[in-house]
């Protein structure tokens, strides 16, 4: 809990520079979701319905799904453009204190390629992990009815968090290993994996706590919205669960990344 409690700390005590980095993707990413077929996997699984497809559980789980695939194009370029801008503020502000915005721009160019590489890598994990994620579900909901379809929905859905949690995990000091050390891809992945060591575990339950927590919120704020048949407040939720889970994450890195490599972070101060 000690990396969760630490970047959380981190986000919220400076929040006012971090949020304008996060909030045009946070935008696009509402803008991208399939609410639909979110509400019909909730109708189906609560109310005990039979008419759902496959594709329509592939939509609950994809990045990219078929109504909203522009939107999600946007909102991965956007990602591409302000997180290396980001990154390079919370590194700047943990290696030597500074919280100044002056040069992040020229940063663009030092982590813009290795920012987009792994984007790019874990998108293509994450829509492998949403097809056979979705599959597994879709198979759960027909085989099952009643209290026995949600419990095995349930329980498949939290396997397979669970399952993509650990992937990120093993490589999350990845992205600070190549930007800050300069290494290559493969000997930052090695190194990364050194570093970690005995602390594998906290890193994973730091991924693993906030991303289920935000994904049951998220559902949770779509079912209920709706009962009642409203919009708005449904894609403002989205939105800011976004905007906290992606600076988080985007955090997470390098508080990881100091912890790890036992380098002392200037941005704390000191109590004598």
């Amino acid at each position: 809990m000690k990396y969760i409690g630490n970047t959380f700390r981190y986000v919220f005590k400076n929040f006012i520079y971090l949020f304008p980095f996060a909030l045009i993707p946070s935008y696009f990413f509402a803008a991208a979701l399939d609410l639909r077929s979110l509400e019909a996997i909730a109708d189906c699984i609560i109310a005990g319905g039979t008419e759902i497809s496959y594709l329509t559980v592939f939509n609950g789980f994809t990045f990219i799904n078929g109504g909203g695939w522009a939107f999600s194009l946007v909102c991965f370029a956007s990602m591409a453009l302000f997180m290396p801008m980001l990154l390079a503020f919370v590194e700047k502000h943990m290696r030597i204190g500074s919280r100044s915005l002056r040069g992040l721009f020229g940063r663009i160019n030092y982590n813009f390629l290795t920012t987009f590489f792994m984007l790019v890598i874990a998108l293509a994990i994450y829509e492998l992990w949403a097809l056979l994620a979705s599959g597994l579900v879709y198979v759960a909901m027909i085989l099952f009815g009643g209290a026995a379809r949600f419990a095995a929905a349930l329980v498949v859905t939290a396997g397979m968090y669970l399952l993509l949690a650990f992937i990120f995990s093993l490589v999350w000091l990845w992205l600070p290993c190549c930007q800050i050390t300069g290494y290559k891809f493969g000997e930052a992945v090695i190194f990364s994996g050194q570093a970690i060591g005995g602390k594998r575990g906290k890193l994973f339950l730091a991924v693993m706590l906030p991303y289920v927590a935000g994904m049951v919120f998220m559902l949770t704020v779509v079912g209920v919205c709706s009962r009642f048949d409203v919009f708005v407040p449904v894609f403002i939720f989205i939105e800011l669960i976004f905007i906290v889970l992606f600076l988080y994450f985007c955090v997470l890195m390098y508080v990881a990344y100091f912890d790890a490599a036992g380098e002392e972070r200037a941005d704390i101060k000191k109590r004598f």
